[in-house]
C-alpha cells in the first residue's frame, strides 16, 4: 500500500479514536439519562461514526471502499447489545447503501459480520462484568469475518486486493482492540466514579472538598443537611463564612489555612456546636490537604463526623469511674476481684488494711493460694490449721470458695471479726468483700447474754432463785413425756413450811421471806442428781421434780430435807418445837405405769402433803400414781 493509503487510514483511525474517546468523556455526564436511552445514543454516535469513516474510506476502484467502520460496530454490539447493534448497523448499511458500487454487497456483508461478532460475545458475556479478553475475542472475530466478507467480489476485483487482504484484516483487529479497550477503560472509570459519588452523597458523615480558595467544590447530602440547606449543590463556590456563623467560621477558616498553607493535617479535631435547635452536638473533624498528580496543592478534603453519642457515653464513663472510684475509696468494707485462676486482679485499700498481718501481700498479682500460706504462716486467723496436711486440705477449700457464692465469718488473731462474701460473676472473674463485723459479733454476744440473763429472769423466782411456778409447769411436763417414752420412774415432792401464817405475824414478812430463802437452799442441797429440779410452787409451798427416782429414792431425798430443815433450828416462837420444819408430800410413777399426767402426779403429791400434815406436820408422807389412780382422775 501507497504512503497516501496509509495517511488515509490513519485518518480513519483518528475518527475512531476520536468518537470512542468523545462518547468516554461525555458518558459520565449522560449518567443521568437512563440506560436505554444512553444505549440508543450510544449507537446513534458509533453510526454516526461509522460514517465518518466511510466518508474518510480508500476508494481502490469506483464502488469499493476501505476504512475502519467495522471496529465501531464491533464494539458498540459487543457493550449495547443486540438493540445497539441493531441502530448502528442500520445506520452505517443505510450510508453504505448510498455509497453503491460494485463492492456494496461486501460492504453490507462486512457490517453485518462486525455487529453480529459484537453480539454473539455479548450473549456469552451476559449480565457479567466484560473483560478485557472480551474485548479481544471480539477484535480477532471482527477482523477475521470482515476479510471474509471480501470473498464476495468478483474474482477479478478480490485477486487485486488480495495481497492487502492481511494488512487490512490485522489493522481492522488492532483498532477493535483499541476502541475496545478505550470503552471498558471509561466504562469502568466512569462506573468508579459513580460508585465513589454514590458512596460520598450517601455516607453518613459529613463528606466535603474544598479547593485552595476554601470554596466548597464537593459535598454531600449530609453535609448539606448539617449546614442547614436542602441539597448539597447550594454548598458549592460557597466558604464557611457564607454558611456558618462568624465566629466559628473564621476559627474553621484558620484551621484550613493551616492546612493549606503548611501542608498539614487536622486529624479528629473535636468541638462542641450548638445546633439550629439550640441542642448541643459534638463534631469529630479530619482534614487533609489534597495535591494533583505533579504533587501541587489544589484543595483540602473533609470528613466530619457527629459524635454526640460517643461523647456522651465517655463521660458517663469518666463519670462512671469517678463515682466507682469515689465509692470503692469511701466504702467501709474491703474490694477485691480475682480472676479465673486465682490472682488477685484489684483490691482496694481497706482490703489490705483489713488483714493487719498479709495486707502487704494483698496486691495485683499475688495469687490467693500464697496468700492463704501467708494467712497460715503469720497466724492472722485464728483457728486455721498449722499441720501440714491439714493446712493444704484448709487451702484448697477456701480456693474452692472462690467459685461458688459464699458467706462465712473469720475471726482473727487480734479479736476482730470479719465477713467474707464471695460472689463469683459471669466473666469467670470473682469478687470478693470483706466487711469488719466486730461491733455486731459483740452486739450479738451482748444479745445473747441478755435474752439468757431474760430467760432466767422469767423462769425465776425473784426471792428464793429457784424456778418459778411457770418453769416448773414446763419442766414437769417435759419429765412427764421423757420417762414415759423411756419407761422410767418419775418423783415429785410438794413442800409445805409449817405453821408459816404464825411466822410471819409473830417476825414480820421479811423475817419469812428470809426463812423461805433458807428453807429453798437446804431443799435445793438435799438434791442428789444434776438432772434434779425444785421451785418454789407458790407462796410458802416448794416443789422438786425428781427424774428416774423411784419410791424410795424419794423419799431417802424427802426425808433428808426434813432433818437438814430440823437441825438448822431456824427460830419459829410460834412452832411447838420451837424452829421451822416442813411437811413434805411424795408422789411416785413406777415404771410400769404408761399413762401419765402431771396433773395427777400433783394432785397425788398434794394428797401426801396434806396427809403428812394431818398427822402431825415435820413429816414425809409418800404414795404411788398407780395406772387405776390414772384412769380414774381421767374418767
Amino acid at each position: 500500500m501507497t504512503a497516501s493509503v496509509w495517511q488515509i487510514l490513519a485518518g480513519n483511525l483518528a475518527v475512531v479514536a476520536l468518537f470512542v474517546l468523545g462518547w468516554s468523556r461525555a458518558s459520565y455526564w449522560l449518567k443521568a439519562i437512563p440506560r436505554p436511552y444512553r444505549n440508543f445514543l450510544l449507537s446513534l454516535t458509533m453510526g454516526l461514526g461509522a460514517i465518518a469513516t466511510m466518508s474518510l474510506a480508500i476508494e481502490f476502484k469506483p464502488g469499493m471502499f476501505f476504512d475502519l467502520r467495522y471496529s465501531l460496530l464491533a464494539v458498540v454490539a459487543l457493550f449495547g447489545g443486540w438493540p445497539a447493534a441493531l441502530i448502528s448497523s442500520a445506520v452505517a448499511a443505510a450510508f453504505r447503501f448510498w455509497l453503491g458500487g460494485a463492492g456494496l454487497m461486501a460492504g453490507l456483508a462486512g457490517i453485518a459480520l462486525a455487529s453480529g461478532a459484537g453480539v454473539l460475545v455479548s450473549l456469552v458475556v451476559g449480565n457479567r462484568t466484560h473483560k478485557l479478553w472480551h474485548v479481544g475475542v471480539v477484535a480477532l472475530i471482527t477482523g477475521i469475518v470482515t476479510s471474509a466478507g471480501l470473498v464476495s467480489l468478483p474474482g477479478e476485483t478480490f485477486q487485486a486486493i488480495l495481497p492487502t487482504l492481511v494488512p487490512l484484516a490485522l489493522l481492522n483487529i488492532v483498532t477493535t482492540a483499541f476502541a475496545g479497550f478505550v470503552y471498558l477503560r471509561a466504562y469502568r472509570l466512569s462506573a468508579d466514579r459513580e460508585l465513589l459519588a454514590a458512596a460520598i452523597t450517601h455516607a453518613p458523615a459529613y463528606v466535603y472538598v474544598k479547593d485552595r480558595d476554601g470554596n466548597f467544590a464537593i459535598a454531600n447530602k449530609a453535609s448539606a443537611a448539617l449546614f442547614g440547606v436542602a441539597d448539597s449543590s447550594q454548598l458549592l463556590g460557597k466558604s464557611s463564612f457564607d454558611i456558618e456563623p462568624p465566629d466559628r467560621a473564621a476559627r474553621t477558616a484558620e484551621r484550613e489555612r493551616a492546612v493549606l498553607a503548611g501542608n498539614t493535617k487536622v486529624l479528629d479535631f473535636e468541638e462542641e456546636i450548638i445546633d439550629t435547635n439550640g441542642i448541643s452536638r459534638w463534631y469529630s473533624t479530619t482534614k487533609v490537604p489534597l495535591h494533583d498528580p505533579d504533587g501541587k496543592l489544589i484543595g483540602l478534603a473533609g470528613v466530619t463526623r457527629d459524635v454526640t453519642g460517643e461523647k456522651q457515653i465517655q463521660q458517663e464513663l469518666i463519670r462512671s469511674r469517678d463515682t466507682l472510684g469515689y465509692a470503692l475509696a469511701e466504702m467501709t468494707g474491703g474490694l477485691a476481684m480475682f480472676d479465673n485462676g486465682g490472682e488477685l486482679i484489684f483490691c482496694n485499700e481497706q482490703y489490705r488494711e483489713a488483714f493487719p498481718e498479709t495486707g502487704a501481700l494483698r496486691v495485683p498479682g499475688a495469687h490467693f493460694r500464697d496468700i492463704l500460706k501467708a494467712v497460715i504462716d503469720t497466724g492472722e486467723q485464728q483457728n486455721a490449721p498449722t499441720e501440714v496436711a491439714a493446712a493444704a486440705e484448709w487451702i484448697d477449700a477456701r480456693f474452692a470458695d472462690l467459685r461458688r457464692e459464699s458467706e462465712r465469718e473469720i475471726l482473727l488473731a487480734n479479736g476482730r471479726w470479719l465477713q467474707i462474701r464471695t460472689r463469683p460473676t459471669s466473666n469467670g472473674t470473682t469478687m470478693v468483700v470483706a466487711i469488719d463485723v466486730t461491733r455486731f459479733k459483740q452486739a450479738e454476744q451482748d444479745l445473747h447474754t441478755a435474752t439468757d440473763e431474760l430467760k432466767h429472769l422469767v423462769r425465776t423466782d425473784a426471792l428464793t432463785g429457784l424456778l418459778n411456778r411457770r418453769a416448773f409447769d414446763d419442766a414437769i411436763d417435759a419429765e412427764i413425756r421423757r420417762t414415759s417414752r423411756a419407761g422410767t420412774p418419775l418423783s415429785l415432792l410438794l413442800v409445805d413450811v409449817d405453821l408459816f401464817k404464825p411466822y410471819n405475824d409473830h417476825y414480820g414478812h421479811l423475817a419469812g421471806d428470809d426463812a423461805l430463802r433458807k428453807v429453798s437452799q437446804l431443799l435445793k442441797q438435799s438434791l442428789k442428781r444434776p438432772a434434779d429440779v425444785v421451785a418454789r410452787f407458790g407462796g410458802e409451798e416448794f416443789t422438786a421434780i425428781l427424774p428416774d427416782t423411784d419410791e424410795d429414792g424419794a423419799y431417802l431425798v424427802a426425808e433428808s430435807f426434813r432433818r437438814a430443815l430440823a437441825e438448822a433450828r431456824l427460830p419459829h416462837a410460834a412452832s411447838d418445837k420451837g424452829y421451822i420444819t416442813a411437811s413434805v408430800g411424795v408422789a411416785t410413777y413406777m415404771p410400769d405405769v404408761v399413762e401419765r399426767s402431771a396433773t395427777d402426779l400433783i394432785g397425788t403429791a398434794d394428797g401426801a402433803l396434806y396427809s403428812a400434815k394431818a398427822a402431825g406436820r415435820d413429816r414425809v408422807f409418800g404414795t404411788r400414781v398407780s395406772e387405776r389412780t390414772h384412769l380414774r382422775a381421767l374418767s
